[in-house]
């Protein structure tokens, strides 16, 4: 199991999912990135389609825009997660919708078994992705921006793309990838919005739900914990400033051969 794994079967098992209890209040002025996600993916849909989501986590995204496809599959490296997935899709009642203990870089998966491929916040094996997609199918995906908490990342010194501000943008990088194995680029839009948290309590309880920060602990790095707090407070709250984005990008479609 990849680090990645083992933290998220520890929140899984701490927490029960991939979500948080810490008390915050958001303002999304590029409108609410899951949202816009979830309506996209949900548009992509028929009654006939096949969505694969790479890196499901519990599930519980993935549910929200199962309804809108014939066959539904969610993948995870993690265990624990993926029984928590697999108890929120029965009190769900889809029954279309299935979860795999799998690795991304080789999905076992048939070539073009997918009309469309998501993944939010998790792995972006591009090449297998191309391989299990059909001609003209999609792929989206949800990431974490260079600047996504970068004052956190620097009081701390260390974190999730630490030090990714300094160099291009990780969506264009991720849009490259996909150009280069050959998809159309057809959206790349970033979202900017802040999280303010209720208390210092309330964002220590996030920093051990999330990979942020690493290997993130209470007491070993109270010190900086506390000066972040004491930089970013204001009225509302703690300040967590966070950057995220979308990409998607369509395979080319099959050409027909020329009639001889």
């Amino acid at each position: 199991m990849t680090m990645d794994a083992e933290f998220y079967s520890r929140v899984a098992e701490r927490f029960g999912g991939y979500f948080s209890d810490a008390r915050s209040t958001d303002v999304f002025p590029d409108g609410r990135p899951d949202t816009a996600f979830d309506e996209l993916a949900t548009a992509l849909g028929t009654p006939h389609a096949r969505l694969l989501d790479v890196g499901c986590a519990d599930g519980r995204s993935l549910l929200r825009v199962a309804p809108a496809y014939g066959a539904v599959t969610g993948m995870d490296l993690s265990p624990s997660m993926l029984e928590c997935a697999e108890r929120y899709r029965a009190e769900a009642g889809l029954s279309h919708v299935t979860f795999s203990l799998c690795d991304a870089a080789d999905t076992g998966l048939p070539d073009g078994y997918a009309d469309v491929v998501t993944s939010r916040r998790g792995p972006l094996i591009v090449r297998e992705i191309e391989r299990v997609l059909r001609p003209g199918g999609v792929v989206m995906y949800m990431g974490i921006g260079e600047q996504d908490a970068r004052e956190l990342k620097e009081t701390f010194g260390r974190g999730q793309d630490f030090d990714s501000w300094k160099g291009t943008p990780l969506s264009e990088r991720i849009a490259q990838e996909l150009s280069d194995e050959g998809f159309v680029v057809t959206r790349n839009q970033a979202f900017r919005f802040e999280e303010f948290y209720h208390s210092p309590e309330d964002l220590d309880t996030f920093l051990h739900q999330v990979p942020i920060v690493d290997n993130y602990d209470s007491a070993a790095d109270k010190e900086a914990f506390d000066r972040y707090v004491a930089a970013v407070s204001v009225e509302q709250g703690v300040r967590l400033s966070r950057h995220w984005f979308i990409v998607r990008a369509q395979k080319p479609a099959a050409v027909e051969p020329s009639p001889s």
